[in-house]
């Protein structure tokens, strides 16, 4: 696998246009960048979520890069990378995902996508025992095809509807007969799927903040081989507890008083999503934890559980057996000059990648 600093650069404009790439300075381009971010990607850009996304996470300050437009003294665009530690087969790496990439309309072909994109991934290049993964839009993919980077993997998503009410209404059209044949149905839906095995832990809701235990959890659970977000006490905190747009929940499976497991999971409306997963490996104590927040979110009246994996995830068969089914799917991609082997598109080190893994 070629470094981007070694692949051709690819002139893909006719006509030059005013702008300069340089590394982002976090507290003097705040304010610009928030404001590009509001405007050009997401609505819920302010200074908290800045300020938790890119200074406050525990695995270190994210770095930025932004385009300026010069005839008009202002920023056009931006990209950024988030760290992460990662262990990968029990050796400590840092993984770098990228995210927050957006241009104003003015510079919205690919010339200048490719610019910022290139000087992004050539930083990080530089960076020791790292590697770099992105979870790209279609749009997104175009430009690391150009740049040579190829999708490496999938991250799909997998529902379990828990009331068909809705569906049944649409084919008959009755809100009488629908309730009817959907109390019924749903019964039936309850009883789907693989529930796990009781003895393996002991559920409940968690309060407060996480505390030592999960960072214990985490060390056992690395241990075993595979690449591992870090997931310690802290940044379940950060990442989850004090994300600025989402109020996360922590289902624990406990044996003894011990914490053996516990998911994470978000509502909205009739609809939630199980963020993270993370357990000693036993099968069976997987399928209690997700029976245990699918029964807690059927008693809240949502209609579909989803939740995000990728493609070699351990787990992906319990997944199935506990009546998930696999949806749609988006791009993944990774990049590691250095070892093409374990982050190419072959790649078989089972990894641990959900929901969880992204920022944005």
């Amino acid at each position: 696998m070629l470094s981007v600093a070694q692949l051709p650069v690819i002139q893909a404009d006719h006509i030059r246009m005013p702008l300069q790439i340089r590394p982002a300075n976090l507290a003097q381009d705040r304010a610009e960048m928030i404001a590009l971010f509001r405007r050009y990607l997401t609505p819920g850009s302010d200074e908290k979520r800045f300020d938790w996304l890119y200074r406050d996470a525990p695995h270190g300050t994210a770095r930025a890069w932004v385009a300026l437009d010069s005839e008009q003294h202002q920023l056009a665009g931006a990209a950024a990378a988030f760290p992460r530690s990662v262990t990968v087969d029990g050796n400590a790496r840092t993984g770098w995902v990228l995210g927050d990439f957006c241009f104003s309309e003015r510079f919205r072909t690919l010339g200048p996508a490719l610019q910022l994109q290139r000087a992004c991934l050539q930083s990080l290049e530089k960076e020791s025992n790292a590697f770099i993964y992105d979870f790209p839009s279609q749009s997104m993919m175009a430009i690391y095809k150009r740049i040579g980077i190829a999708q490496t993997g999938t991250l799909a998503r997998w529902a379990k509807p828990l009331r068909i009410e809705g569906k049944i209404e649409k084919i008959t059209g009755s809100k009488i007969l629908s309730r009817a044949l959907g109390a019924l149905a749903d019964v039936v839906v309850a009883q789907q799927g693989w529930r796990g095995d009781q003895e393996q832990g002991d559920l409940a809701l968690h309060e407060g903040t996480c505390g030592e235990e999960f960072t214990a959890l985490d060390r056992r659970v690395r241990e075993k081989g595979g690449v591992y977000t870090v997931r310690d006490a802290s940044y379940l905190n950060w990442r989850f507890l004090a994300h600025p747009a989402t109020r996360y929940e922590v289902l624990t499976a406990r044996r003894n008083g011990t914490l053996v497991g516990y998911t994470i999971f978000g509502q909205h409306g009739e609809d939630a999503n199980i963020a993270d997963v993370s357990c000693t490996g036993n099968p069976a104590l997987v399928a209690r934890l997700l029976a245990g927040t699918v029964e807690t979110l059927r008693a809240r009246e949502v209609v579909t559980v989803s939740m995000n994996a990728g493609e070699n995830h351990p787990w992906n068969r319990v997944f199935e057996r506990a009546g998930f089914r696999k949806r749609e799917s988006s791009p993944v991609i990774t990049h590691s000059p250095q070892e093409p082997a374990l982050f190419g598109p072959n790649h078989d080190v089972p990894w641990h990648l959900m929901q969880g893994e992204r920022d944005s």
